[in-house]
């Protein structure tokens, strides 16, 4: 490992990560499983390690080829033998069959799809403590069933029901086993309950693995009893080109998130944008590792910018700025 050309800042961060997002303790072993566009983010993880007397192994794996699938089975059952796992990778592991097991052996594991350097130690800014104040404020008006309706000016109009499973607080605190979260984090998310979303997305952000720019245009996509139904625009032909080679379970809509992190901007990169404070996401695909039934090897989320929210009949969001306490 060359260590020279490495940005104290980014050490600083992954110290950060080992100290309060994991708390990662003497006598643990930590697996990191990296692909080649991440190498500069698993070589400061593994500095971090040596200067602060942590026990690391790095595996470096090929990129995935699409969020939520699996790397090669000698990773997957390396996996299964470390009881922290961090994953700075191109394509995102959250949702794969092997995050979902190793967290069932009693891992806890941190994945990072899309890292980059500069998000990286921007997006570790934000302790923890604070992310889990903020998602408990939502939470307090989550539980139980609910109606829930989301628009935007650009079209989007859509209502779901949620509560056949919980909403989860994503704030970094990957203290314990069996948890699995995001590194820079800062969401609450849930299943929306099968079969009830019908209406409209006009995503306005990122989605996953695919290119944004402010100038990209909308993704439009129609829903009916829980899936997408049509797709119009560009990117949104490209996402359903990638949802369809899961067959009907890749349209499943599987995820309903807000974003809670305030040190986040949009610029194109999932990971970020999706936690960003005053943005909403949707996501395609696999929900097995949060509540959901719907088990397919992808996961695709698509981020909706200053949206107006209501919980049954009580708005809680007007053009992102949060209306509740």
């Amino acid at each position: 490992m060359e260590n020279d050309w490495l940005f104290p800042a980014l050490v600083s961060a992954a110290q950060t990560a080992y100290a309060d997002y994991l708390q990662v303790c003497f006598d643990e072993k930590v697996l990191i499983v990296y692909d080649i566009t991440c190498q500069d983010i698993a070589d400061a993880f593994r500095q971090a390690a040596m200067e602060d007397g942590i026990k690391v192994k790095a595996q470096k794996i090929e990129p995935t080829g699409e969020n939520g699938r699996d790397p090669d089975p000698k990773v997957c059952a390396m996996m299964l033998k470390y009881p922290v796992i961090i994953a700075p990778t191109q394509f995102s592991l959250t949702h794969s069959q092997s995050v979902r097991s190793a967290a069932a052996a009693g891992s806890r594991v941190a994945t990072l799809p899309g890292i980059t350097a500069d998000l990286f130690e921007r997006g570790l800014k934000v302790t923890p403590l604070e992310l889990k104040g903020a998602g408990e404020t939502w939470l307090r008006h989550l539980q139980g069933k609910h109606t829930i309706r989301v628009t935007t000016p650009h079209g989007t109009d859509i209502t779901f029901t949620c509560g056949n499973t919980p909403f989860h607080n994503d704030d970094g605190c990957i203290h314990r086993s069996r948890i699995i979260g995001n590194l820079p984090a800062g969401e609450v998310f849930a299943a929306p309950d099968a079969g009830s979303a019908n209406g409209r997305l006009v995503i306005d952000g990122s989605i996953g693995s695919m290119e944004w720019t402010p100038f990209s245009k909308h993704a439009t996509i129609d829903l009916k009893n829980g899936s997408a139904v049509s797709f119009e625009g560009d990117r949104a032909k490209e996402l359903e080109a990638k949802l369809r080679t899961c067959g009907d379970g890749g349209l499943v809509l599987a995820e309903f998130g807000i974003g809670t992190n305030p040190y986040l901007r949009m610029g194109g990169n999932l990971l970020e944008d999706e936690k960003i404070r005053g943005t909403v996401h949707f996501a395609f695909g696999n929900n097995c590792g949060f509540g959901g039934t719907n088990n397919v090897p992808i996961h695709i989320d698509g981020v909706i910018s200053a949206p107006d929210m209501w919980i049954d009949d009580k708005q809680v969001m007007k053009k992102g700025d949060w209306l509740i306490k």
